[in-house]
């Protein structure tokens, strides 16, 4: 998710077309050409500007309506729903070729993996991983990083591991109820917020993960590493 505002201008985007699988945009007040996945401007006038992300969650609706009841949701306009893709959009798209370069390498081009940047480091985990093994405590650079699988085991959330008497938390499965418990002793919900123990009413600082194809996660972050172990 993107703001629209570049330089105090309000932008108004538009589907220009696709570059490397992923959606180009242009906006309507100059015809520049921006890169979904990045927010780059990579044609025209405002060439080199980028635009600022808005903090996001990819979750399910039914864990973002526990935690937002008074949400709304966008629904479909059925005037134009000539115009969305059909059903068989993923099955369509997932017979495009991928990136030769990669399909020899530690994943399938078309895994899903799961991407965060702390401080200018960026990594990148696959779901299949985490679905494994979350709760995963790992480090992205000298930042303590914690990823959590829903019990959906589609939704994903990432934060920042705090401290607790000098001491960086670590975050387990307690085996008796699958409860998410921290080394402090404290329990915490998928909001990343404590509900019981020595941390309890504190909340996990979020960090904004991506969760897209690994050919083109690394197309955009070619110097990124690949945690196939989670550590």
């Amino acid at each position: 998710m993107w703001s629209r505002e570049v330089d105090g201008r309000v932008l108004r985007f538009h589907l220009g077309g696709v570059n490397n699988q992923n959606f180009i945009m242009f906006d309507e007040e100059t015809g520049s050409w921006w890169q979904q996945i990045t927010g780059e401007c990579i044609f025209g006038q405002l060439k080199g500007k980028r635009l600022r992300r808005i903090a996001s969650d990819e979750v399910s609706l039914a864990i973002w309506r526990a935690e937002h009841s008074s949400s709304t949701v966008v629904k479909f306009d059925p005037k134009y729903l000539s115009s969305y893709a059909g059903s068989d959009w993923e099955k369509r798209t997932g017979a495009a070729p991928t990136p030769k370069a990669l399909s020899e390498g530690p994943l399938a081009p078309r895994e899903i993996v799961i991407g965060i940047q702390v401080d200018g480091v960026a990594a990148a985990f696959p779901m299949a991983m985490l679905r494994e093994r979350s709760p995963v405590n790992t480090r992205v650079g000298k930042a303590p990083v914690l990823l959590l699988v829903a019990p959906d085991g589609n939704s994903v959330r990432s934060f920042l591991r705090p401290k607790a008497d000098g001491q960086e938390l670590e975050f387990f499965r307690r085996v008796e109820d699958g409860a998410l418990v921290d080394s402090s002793g404290s329990v915490w919900g998928f909001a990343g917020k404590a509900l019981s123990g020595p941390m309890a009413g504190r909340a996990l600082e979020p960090v904004q993960n991506t969760k897209d194809f690994w050919f083109d996660w690394h197309r955009y972050n070619p110097n990124g590493l690949l945690r196939v172990r989670g550590f």
